[in-house]
């Protein structure tokens, strides 16, 4: 059996009461598009771009020939590692058409790839800030230390999960956030897709940190 990627135990924390207050161990900066057909959109899609730390961690577990990028055997070996992981989670996803919000239930289509030079990076923080606050934090929540960088220079991993709508819409909304703030997800101001918004969602929000809550990024599309 393929050994478990290193990006499962921070999944799994998710599922877990927070031990200690902590700062973000991973960083994703999200990308979202919106697919429309007939004057409706069908599908929603986002496209997770991890930090060159994390990405150094897992990108050698997938790319198991060595050369730098994902063949189609590697992306489907890490699809049926990670998507039922991430479904368990509801892919920290929250979907809405107008309606009730709802959690994605499976992904449509799952693509992924290597960025090599990077295309997000992001100012140096403490991955492990927070794991001997208070109270000890549990081993599989414990940051690990970082990766030296490449002599080559940073990369990342990227995910790109498209997601079938229940039925066609004029109006849908996405926000995708962990509400322990063990992964902080943050939106690309600069790729909002025409007929979109960028905004705080009101509620979603965490909190590691008591009385400073972090509110998800709310990425709304509207068609005429």
């Amino acid at each position: 059996m393929r050994r478990l990627l290193a990006l499962i135990l921070p999944l799994v924390a998710v599922l877990l009461p927070a031990a200690a207050m902590a700062h973000p161990h991973l960083w994703v900066q999200q990308l979202v598009r919106v697919v429309a057909k007939d004057g409706k959109y069908t599908h929603v899609e986002i496209e997770w771009r991890f930090d060159p730390f994390s990405s150094e961690v897992e990108i050698p577990l997938i790319d198991e020939d060595k050369d730098g990028k994902f063949s189609a055997r590697e992306i489907k070996l890490l699809s049926d590692d990670m998507m039922p992981e991430l479904k368990k989670v509801g892919f920290m996803s929250w979907v809405s058409t107008g309606g009730k919000d709802f959690r994605p239930s499976k992904v449509s289509q799952f693509s992924a790839r290597v960025d090599d030079p990077a295309s997000f990076t992001l100012p140096d923080w403490d991955r492990s800030a927070g794991d001997n606050a208070g109270m000890a934090m549990p081993p599989n929540k414990q940051a690990n230390k970082p990766e030296p960088p490449r002599k080559q220079g940073a990369r990342n991993l990227v995910y790109v999960m498209r997601f079938a709508l229940p039925e066609p819409s004029k109006t849908v909304s996405i926000a995708t956030f962990d509400p322990d703030d063990f992964i902080r997800i943050e939106v690309d101001k600069a790729s909002i897709p025409a007929g979109c918004m960028l905004a705080k969602h009101p509620t979603y929000k965490a909190e590691f940190i008591r009385g400073y809550p972090v509110f998800a990024d709310l990425v709304t599309c509207q068609l005429p």
